[in-house]
């Protein structure tokens, strides 16, 4: 590896030395010269100084190619990864190359076989997925006596270091083997190489090739999975790890095997049914398996193995069976996990207290009656236990009606053939009782289990679709993940802050760490994961600024960590969706408001560049000509001139207008007006263009004062009036009627004009939006109405359209409440 990094910087490139065990070599160090290397990174564990590579130093100084050393070396306490090869993934996600050396007893695939081979379990180990990453694969290949004369020579290790090693792992036998498996795995890897070139080329290999399902029992760990997954290599084959739960408990080993599976990259269902052999059958056919790997069984020869079974039903499948377990010269002594020792305590207590029952009842029942007694006490057993606590139960039930209801009593001999022929009957109940009773409570946990989280699934997802906003989905996602997990969960952003507002925390500098990597990466760290574990939580991303954080005691089992992804898969759609929205509703106000700014401009150009132009024109037209013009034509121009110049202000106060009421800090000034003033200050604002209109105002009565913004109520008025004038006749007259309707003031504008179309008038109120007028009048900006209804609606009131009398023409009504026309509550 030196020699190559070296051969890279004499042809110019940016090449560091990240970390080099040189373990006092010599050798090693007279490669290292003039080579550029990282100061390494002091932790203090324990009070001890412990040198590392600093992975951040390497992010930030990004050089072309990173030499990284003993790939599979564990990183000391409180590093940010537990494992060296996880930061080479992370500097391989940065863009930075790496060099690095693996020996091959540290792939985890090999660890078993190692372990037979040499007697040594190797403890340091990384999967093999990640070798299959490399680019190139470097086999260094040394003959075993060869490589034991350098140890002696002190060229690998100090000599101190290199005795030692060579009594114990580095033995001749122990170094051909391993070299063997160097070479094998060598082979491996260059026949992957070929088989991506042949893909990429278009061409297929092995177009049939099938599935590997490696079919995990309550007996089997890790040794199974790392046999399927060195069979899947050698053979090129996808794999799957099976696990069929029909008992209801996981030990450790299992639980332990499962995540290896995971590790190594298989895909790992978990299935819970009491019937294994069919359910094994029917996910094979649904994963299209070709070979089933399980491991040798360890059954009663009485009894049909799970092997037999399905031998008895597989078709067109190849079944290969292994031995995992240890070798061991003796016996092998089974101890009775905990749960289960407690369920057989528990069935000596039931089959004693259902003796003591019988016991009790004996005078008083028919001797045939009591062997039923014992066989509610087995199904009692099977419903609270397991299958081994039921039989136990019949075998204590077959001994106690011996011992206590057959002659002899207190004997365990049997003198009437009829009391033989019951008891035997009785066992054989009992048992097959209790095997049937137990495999229902299983089925039934296993039922409960996946009803458990459907309904939590169920649950969150409605809750979820009523969400509104990213605080919400938070809260309910962190709640739902506590209730499951019965563990404190929260959501903090990158910022550190809380966002469920459900378990207050504040994360340390460890937890802080954590958190940036998960977002950084997208990926789970924090206790209990191989990232930063010394954290006090476990982070899981949620967005690219969120993670969901919960506190965990101890690991999570492989069923609630199935259920948590489950969990976190709907938090981050139900988020997802939400920014969708959000993104959607932004696209469609930055469309509506494009739309608008484009009518506003189109409008707003033709409708004062037409003022403008007469202006322009009667001005130009009197310099011009001058004392020429007669004062007749004179005074026609000053007026159009007057005309225009008004119509031109009643068009900008309506852009004005618009802008104050859609201000966010925009407050009414109200005081107290008279309404006939204000009809009549409109009136005279509108003196020029009302020429061919006659003015009716009626009040059924005296109106009371307003408390109004009189300015913005008199606009409305000038609004209204002049859209009358616009879309009526030249010649007929407009109506202004106030009338009194507690607890409301009516005004009505009423003309005998063209009319609204019912589908209309609705959309007369919406901004830029004219009706046709025909030849009767000129079509407006469409601002007028809108600003009305906005004026009026900031007073409290409503405007709305409908038809004139008999259907004629258009009557615009305003209703203001005349409760809000009291001194108290002024604003602005």
């Amino acid at each position: 590896m030196l020699l190559a990094a070296r051969e890279q910087a004499r042809e110019g490139t940016d090449i560091l030395i990240g970390v080099v065990e040189t373990h006092g070599r010599q050798e090693t160090l007279a490669l290292l010269d003039q080579l550029a290397i990282l100061p390494r990174k002091t932790h203090l564990h324990r009070q001890q100084r412990l040198d590392e590579m600093d992975l951040d130093g390497l992010l930030t100084r990004k050089p072309a190619i990173a030499v990284v050393d003993e790939l599979a070396h564990s990183n000391a306490p409180g590093s940010r990864h537990e494992k060296r090869w996880q930061d080479v993934q992370e500097l391989l996600d940065a863009g930075i190359d790496v060099y690095t050396t693996l020996n091959v007893q540290h792939l985890e695939s090999l660890n078993d076989l190692v372990w037979q081979l040499t007697g040594v379990r190797v403890r340091e180990t990384l999967p093999d997925s990640v070798l299959l990453e490399a680019d190139s694969l470097v086999l260094i290949d040394l003959p075993p006596r060869e490589l034991l004369d350098r140890l002696r020579e002190g060229k690998v290790y100090v000599p101190q270091q290199a005795m030692a090693a060579l009594h114990s792992f580095f033995s001749l036998n122990n170094l051909t083997a391993l070299r063997e498996l160097a070479m094998q795995t060598a082979a491996s890897h260059v026949e992957g190489d070929l088989q991506l070139q042949w893909q990429a080329a278009g061409k297929s290999t092995q177009p049939l090739r099938g599935k590997l399902m490696v079919c995990l029992g309550e007996q089997h760990g890790p040794a199974l999975v790392r046999h399927g997954h060195r069979l899947a290599q050698r053979r090129q084959l996808p794999w799957l790890v099976v696990h069929v739960d029909s008992r209801g408990q996981r030990s450790p080993q299992l639980e332990q095997a499962l995540a290896l599976a995971a590790q190594l990259g298989a895909k790992v269902l978990t299935l819970s049914s009491p019937a294994v052999a069919d359910t094994l059958m029917e996910t094979a056919a649904q994963q299209q398996a070709s070979q089933l790997l399980l491991g040798k069984p360890h059954k009663a020869p009485w009894r049909r193995s799970l092997v037999q079974h399905l031998l008895q039903r597989a078709r067109g499948l190849e079944i290969t069976l292994v031995d995992t377990g240890p070798h061991h010269a003796g016996p092998i002594l089974r101890e009775a996990p905990p749960g289960q020792m407690r369920q057989c305590l528990l069935a000596v207590a039931i089959m004693a207290i259902t003796s003591a029952i019988a016991w009790g009842l004996s005078h008083w029942l028919p001797a045939a009656s009591l062997p039923l007694l014992f066989v509610l006490g087995v199904l009692a057993t099977a419903l609270t236990t397991s299958q081994l606590p039921a039989i136990l139960a019949a075998i204590l039930g077959f001994l106690a009606h011996n011992l206590l209801f057959t002659v002899p009593y207190f004997s365990l001999t049997v003198h009437s053939h009829s009391d033989l022929l019951t008891l035997f009957v009785l066992l054989i109940v009992g048992i097959a009782a209790g095997r049937l009773a137990s495999r229902q409570r299983q089925q039934l946990i296993g039922l409960r289990e996946t009803q458990q989280l459907g309904t939590a699934l169920l649950s969150l997802s409605q809750e979820l679709a009523s969400a509104n906003g990213p605080e919400e989905v938070l809260r309910q996602g962190a709640q739902a993940i506590s209730l499951a997990l019965t563990q404190p969960a929260f959501a903090i952003d990158n910022l550190y802050q809380d966002r469920a507002g459900t378990t207050p925390y504040l994360p340390g500098q460890t937890d802080k760490a954590a958190i940036d990597w998960s977002l950084s990466q997208q990926q789970s760290a924090g206790a209990h994961t191989a990232t930063l574990n010394a954290a006090e939580a476990q982070y899981h991303p949620l967005t690219r600024e969120l993670v969901l954080g919960i506190r965990l005691a101890q690991p999570l089992s492989a069923s609630a960590e199935h259920q948590l992804q489950a969990l976190l898969t709907d938090i981050r759609a139900a988020l997802a969706r939400i920014e969708l929205n959000e993104r959607l509703a932004q696209s469609q106000l930055q469309a509506e408001t494009d739309r608008m700014r484009a009518a506003l401009l189109s409008s707003v150009s033709h409708d004062l560049k037409t003022p403008l132009a007469a202006i322009m024109g009667a001005g130009s037209t009197l310099l011009a000509y001058g004392d020429r013009i007669g004062q007749q034509d004179r005074d026609e121009l000053l007026l159009s001139i007057q005309e225009e110049a008004q119509r031109l202000h009643s068009y900008v106060q309506n852009l004005l207008d618009m802008t104050r009421i859609g201000s966010p800090d925009f407050q009414l000034k109200r005081d107290w007006v008279d309404l006939a003033e204000l009809v009549e200050n409109a009136r005279r604002r509108l003196d020029t263009s009302w020429r061919q209109h006659a003015l009716l105002i009626h009040f059924d009565q005296t109106p009371p004062l307003l408390y109004v913004h009189g300015a913005l109520l008199e606009q409305v008025l000038v609004n209204i009036l002049d859209n009358a004038s616009r879309y009526s006749p030249a010649g007929t007259p407009i109506e202004f009627r106030v009338m009194l309707a507690e607890p409301d003031l009516i005004l009505d504008v009423i003309d005998i004009g063209v009319g609204i179309a019912a589908a209309d008038r609705d959309k007369i109120f919406n901004l830029f939006y004219t009706q046709p007028v025909g030849d009767s009048g000129s079509r407006g900006t469409g601002l007028g109405l809108a600003i009305s209804r906005a004026m009026i609606e900031a007073h409290g009131g409503r405007i709305w359209a409908f038809a004139g009398p008999n259907g004629n023409g258009t009557c615009m009504r305003i209703s203001l409440p005349l409760a809000l026309n009291a001194p108290h509550g002024q604003e602005g």
